[in-house]
C-alpha cells in the first residue's frame, strides 16, 4: 500500500513539475537544465527526462544545456517580437558601416531590421547566415551579398554547423553586426543554441571590430551558449547611452551607443 502511494505522489510530482516548466518556458522562452534542478530540487538528469517529454510531445525544442518554447526562435516569430526597440537599437549601427569593404550581419531579427536602412552602397560585401537577411541583401543597391551556407537549423532558421565555418574561413570582415538572444555583465552574449553561439565565436575571429545590438528586455539574461565578442566591440541599445542600466556593461565595451 505504502509503494502504491508513494508512486502515485511521485507521478503526480512529475506531472506537476512538467506543468510548471511549460508554464516557465511560456514567460521566459528559454530555460537551462542546470537553473531548473535547483529551482525544482532535483537531479539535472530528471530535468533532462522531463524536457525530452516535453519534446516528444512538441511543447519544446531541444537545445544544448536547456530548451527554448517551440517555434520561438524561428525568424518568423523572432521578427513578431520587439519590433520598435529592435528599430532602434539597429539605427544607431548604421554610422558604423563602413561605404566600402566587408562586413557580417548575422541571422537575428534586430540586425535584419539594419538591412533595409543601409541604401546604397557600391563596394560593399555583406555576408550573413541567413537567407531572409541575405534576400534582403541582394535589394540594395550596389551591396554584393554572400549566404554563408551550412547545415540548417530548423529551429533559429540559420545556417550552421562545419560548413559554415569553413566558408567563414575564406573571408574576413572589417565590422560585424550582432543581435544576442541574451546579455549578462559577467558572461556576456549568449544563445539557446550552441551552433549559433560557435558561429558567431566564429565570426569574431575573422573580424577588426564588433558591434552589438539587443534590446533593453535581453539585458541580464543568460542561455546555454556563451560566446565572446573582440577586444574593440560597441554596445547598441534602445536605451539612451548614459541610462544607469548600461553600467554593468561598460568594462566589456569600447563604446555604447
Amino acid at each position: 500500500m505504502f509503494d502504491y502511494v508513494r508512486s502515485n505522489t511521485m507521478r503526480q510530482l512529475a506531472e506537476d513539475r512538467l506543468g510548471l516548466l511549460q508554464r516557465l518556458l511560456t514567460k521566459q522562452g528559454s530555460v537551462a537544465v542546470s537553473d531548473l534542478a535547483k529551482r525544482f530540487d532535483v537531479s539535472e538528469m530528471t530535468i533532462r527526462r522531463d524536457l525530452e517529454k516535453l519534446s516528444a510531445a512538441g511543447a519544446v525544442a531541444r537545445v544544448h544545456g536547456g530548451a527554448v518554447a517551440q517555434g520561438r526562435l524561428s525568424f518568423a516569430a523572432r521578427l513578431e517580437r520587439g519590433g520598435k526597440a529592435k528599430h532602434s537599437a539597429a539605427a544607431k549601427l548604421l554610422p558604423l558601416i563602413p561605404a566600402t569593404g566587408a562586413i557580417y550581419l548575422d541571422g537575428s531579427t534586430t540586425v535584419f531590421q539594419l538591412v533595409g536602412l543601409l541604401g546604397a552602397r557600391p563596394g560593399l560585401t555583406a555576408a550573413t547566415n541567413n537567407l531572409d537577411t541575405f534576400l534582403a541583401l541582394t535589394r540594395v543597391p550596389g551591396v554584393v551579398p554572400v549566404l554563408v551556407g551550412g547545415a540548417l537549423n530548423r529551429d533559429t532558421d540559420n545556417f550552421v554547423g562545419a560548413l559554415a565555418l569553413r566558408v567563414l574561413d575564406g573571408l574576413a570582415f572589417d565590422l560585424a553586426c550582432f543581435s544576442a538572444f541574451a546579455l549578462d555583465p559577467q558572461v556576456g552574449p549568449s544563445e539557446p543554441a550552441s551552433e549559433d553561439a560557435e558561429l558567431k565565436a566564429h565570426v569574431c575571429g575573422r573580424s577588426r571590430r564588433a558591434a552589438l545590438a539587443v534590446d533593453a528586455a535581453k539585458l541580464g539574461n543568460r542561455a546555454a551558449g556563451a560566446w565572446q565578442l573582440p577586444a574593440e566591440s560597441t554596445l547598441a541599445t534602445d536605451l539612451a547611452p548614459g541610462d544607469p542600466r548600461l553600467d554593468p556593461y561598460r568594462p566589456r565595451f569600447t563604446e555604447i551607443i
